[in-house]
């Protein structure tokens, strides 16, 4: 199981909050303070076209009309108009029957492209009325309303009032920001109250993360402080369950595979030591010669697993291999283990070329290891390759660091598996045996030294290996530099 570098809660948590609440808020409020607006609006106006109806109403009233002549009732209408008692507030006009204004109470123009909406209003209503809102010549926000008058006032059709509405729009404009700014108000609140709840959220969460990747990562003690509550802190409790039952199989793992090695030494070291008496026993037959020959060289590769196993258990339980570096030539090294390699691909049918620089490559490496890693790299390049196939070994220097260069022309390696060869426990789709952990313990051995494990492969041209070591006194070279 592995992790990603990433945060498990990068600002997810915060993300899916604006989402799903806070963005759905900021909507809703904004929809109210539009159906607000829209709703005051159609209110005040209403309110103020109620009340003009009823001055027109009064104001229609109070003509005289029975008993009079003609002129004596237009006289009237004249005196009415000119001496309009609230032409502060209100613009009176007497509109004709085809909407043209007959009278006004301060020589008002209405706007040509307005003059009859009232009117015409009016003409097709059922109660006589008829309402505008627009704008007057000068710009001014005004409400017109219209009544249609009876036969009895010659060219006289209707009456009309015209107000403005700027009170009107001035109140609203307050009643409208004061909604806004309780909208605001909500807003800030809901962002605050949700932050507060979200980072709540995060510390817990991004702790059960960082625990979990610790965990992911082999370090089966780590554990998270339950400090909360709720689901968060039943959360807390099946991770640390969590880990310490993986705690508990791991020990069981490491100790099985301690427990195992150790029973196995035993036996194998007799069997070896027996073999190589036996073949000290002069005998003819070549079958007895190849058996024992058999039995000694599979001894040592199980001795070579059972090393292998117990480098492995010390590494699971994270404690450093042991090793011991002197001063060795590391050609001197390396030609011993390719001379072994020679004999053993000999009898597959396989060549080994090996080149190495005449002087002497001095490093400071443990021998045990170093033969350690020479034999599972070497192991592997006798595994992949097939009868009549080559095996390349070249030692260089480069700088500061031994370079060692094992080639294979086996089947090579996937170029997406190539990260993953060294994991422990993995094996490549066409792997053909093996336990899968010599490639890791090869690559620990490297690092341990101060060096290197790069692999580079190309699908049917084979795979090479690359060891780098640091030469004798170049680490301290570097120190002493930095």
């Amino acid at each position: 199981m592995k992790f990603s570098g990433k945060k498990l809660i990068p600002g997810g948590v915060t993300e899916r909050w604006i989402y799903v609440t806070l963005i759905p808020t900021i909507v809703t409020v904004v929809i109210a303070c539009i159906a607000v607006f829209f709703v005051f609006r159609r209110t005040y106006y209403y309110s103020a076209e109620q009340s003009i109806k009823y001055r027109i109403s009064s104001t229609v009233n109070s003509i005289p009309t029975s008993g009079l002549t003609y002129s004596e009732r237009y006289r009237n209408m004249v005196d009415l108009v000119e001496n309009f008692s609230e032409k502060d507030k209100f613009e009176l006009m007497i509109l004709r029957r085809d909407g043209s204004v007959l009278l006004t109470s301060s020589g008002f123009s209405y706007p040509d492209d307005e003059a009859n909406t009232d009117f015409t209003a009016a003409m097709t209503s059922k109660n006589g009325y008829g309402s505008h809102i627009g704008r007057s010549p000068t710009g001014e926000h005004i409400i017109s309303v219209t009544q249609l008058l009876g036969s009895g006032y010659g060219d006289a059709a209707a009456v009309r009032l015209v107000s403005s509405l700027r009170l009107i729009d001035g109140r609203l404009l307050r009643n409208v920001g004061l909604s806004v700014l309780v909208g605001f108000i909500i807003l800030v609140l809901v962002s605050l109250t949700g932050s507060l709840y979200v980072a709540s959220l995060r510390r817990p969460i991004n702790a059960i993360g960082e625990t979990a990747k610790q965990v992911a990562a082999g370090q089966f003690d780590a554990r998270i402080d339950n400090i909360y509550s709720g689901e968060l802190g039943e959360l807390c409790d099946i991770v640390n369950d969590m880990a310490s039952e993986l705690q508990r199989t791991n020990n069981l793992k490491n100790d099985f595979v301690s427990s195992i090695s150790h029973e196995l030494r035993t036996p194998l070291t007799s069997i070896k030591g027996w073999s190589d008496t036996i073949s000290t026993v002069s005998s003819d037959d070549e079958l007895y010669q190849r058996g024992l020959n058999i039995i000694s060289s599979e001894t040592e590769r199980l001795s070579g697993l059972v090393e292998d196993l117990l480098d492995f258990s010390r590494l699971e339980s994270h404690r450093e291999l042991t090793h011991e570096p002197v001063m060795l030539d590391l050609g001197a090294e390396l030609s011993d283990a390719v001379l072994t390699l020679e004999q053993r691909a000999q009898k597959l049918g396989i060549t080994v070329k090996y080149s190495e620089p005449d002087d002497p490559v001095i490093v400071d490496a443990d021998k045990n290891r170093l033969r350690q890693v020479f034999t599972n790299v070497f192991d592997n390049a006798l595994k992949y390759s097939s009868r009549k196939k080559t095996i390349s070994v070249r030692l260089t220097v480069e700088g500061d660091s031994a370079v060692i260069s094992v080639r294979d022309r086996g089947p090579g390696i996937p170029k997406e598996e190539i990260p993953r060869v060294t994991e422990r426990y993995y094996r490549a789709s066409n792997s053909v045996y093996g336990t899968g952990i010599g490639l890791s313990l090869v690559d620990e051995i490297m690092r341990s030294h101060g060096g290197s494990l790069r692999i580079e492969s190309e699908l049917g041209h084979g795979t090479t290996v690359f060891l780098t070591l640091p030469l004798h006194g170049s680490v301290q070279q570097s120190s002493e530099t930095e």
